[in-house]
Formats: C-alpha cells, sequence, structure tokens
C-alpha cells in the first residue's frame, strides 16, 4: 500500500486542510460572529498557505448557502506542484455535543479531485482522493480564561473506486492520520 501515491495523504495537497500530512503548523481559523459558524473558505485558505509554508492559494469559491457541499481552491500559477485546483465534495456531515463529558465530535466524509499538471506535455493530471474527518474537541483545563479548546482530529483515508487495489479493501481506511489540535481566540 505505500507504493500506492494516490492514497490520500501521501503526497502535499492530496489531503487539502492538512496539505503537508505531518507538519506541525499554527493556522487561523475563522468563525463568522453573525452565524457562530467556521468560514470554511477563509479557514483553508489559511491551512493550505500555512502548510505549504507560501502563498498557494489564488482564490477559492464557495457558497454556503446556494451548494454547502462543494468548495473550489484555485492555486497560484505554476507555484504548487501536485496542485493547479483542488474540487472538495462534502457529504455526510454529522455533529453531536455530548452534554455529560463536554465533548463535541463531528465529521465529514470528502471526494477531493486535485488537477494539476501532468509529467507528460499537454496533458493534466487528476486525482480522486477520498477521506473522512473526524474532529473531537473539549474545553482546556489549563486554559487561563476558560475560552481555548483542545481537540484531535483522526483523518481516514479510502481507496477510490477506481484505484486497482479497491476490491482488497472496498470500505475500510487504508491509512489513519491524527493530528492534535489547539484553538485560541485571536
Amino acid at each position: 500500500i505505500v507504493s500506492n501515491s494516490i492514497i490520500p495523504g501521501f503526497q502535499k495537497c492530496s489531503i487539502a486542510a492538512f496539505s503537508d500530512v505531518g507538519k506541525d503548523v499554527t493556522y487561523q481559523m475563522s468563525i463568522d460572529p453573525r452565524t457562530g459558524l467556521e468560514d470554511r473558505g477563509s479557514t483553508l485558505r489559511s491551512q493550505i498557505d500555512t502548510n505549504l509554508g507560501y502563498k498557494a492559494v489564488k482564490d477559492i469559491a464557495y457558497n454556503a448557502k446556494a451548494n454547502p457541499n462543494r468548495l473550489s481552491i484555485d492555486f497560484v500559477d505554476y507555484r504548487t506542484r501536485n496542485a493547479e485546483r483542488i474540487e472538495l465534495f462534502c457529504n455526510a456531515r454529522e455533529s453531536e455535543m455530548v452534554e455529560s463529558t463536554g465533548v463535541f465530535v463531528c465529521s465529514e466524509h470528502i471526494r477531493q479531485v486535485t488537477f494539476g499538471t501532468g509529467t507528460e506535455v499537454g496533458v493534466p493530471r487528476q486525482v480522486v482522493g477520498n477521506y473522512a474527518h473526524f474532529w473531537t474537541w473539549r474545553r482546556d483545563p489549563d486554559s487561563p480564561d476558560g475560552g481555548d479548546l483542545k481537540g484531535n482530529l483522526l483523518t481516514a483515508a479510502y481507496l477510490d473506486p477506481q484505484d486497482a487495489m479497491f476490491f482488497d479493501e472496498p470500505s475500510k481506511p487504508v491509512a489513519v492520520y491524527s493530528h492534535i489540535l489547539k484553538a485560541q481566540r485571536a
């Protein structure tokens, strides 16, 4: 399985939010003060740019009211090797606040289509990846004002039905990545 480079997480930009899996980064997560919901476009731009270490994102097209399940990311021309554009299709979102433990859990499944320059001149590259994010958040008991959060993000990578290895494992994750998260008000 380690030789299958199209598994999400094995190449940069194959998991949009964590474009360099395993890298320790600090990024800005934006919350809309009117709705209390995450500003996905702004947060994703910060995540990608921070993970790659340079301004990689040119534009993000996302309209939560018109289609909350689709997001398009355009990269600065000729700057990022593995991606010129990424299309994200988000499904199966779930969330729950476990009152007895004070833990908030949420998840979503993502199908990512990454477009980039191919190895042959004039032949574009298109890679499809499937993964799911599973978050847990709780208040940090060591926070001075009680407003900080501690969390964990598990990302499960799945084989795509078009992958030759798909029938070896069609339903279980083939790789799982874990990130420790800490959220502080800016």
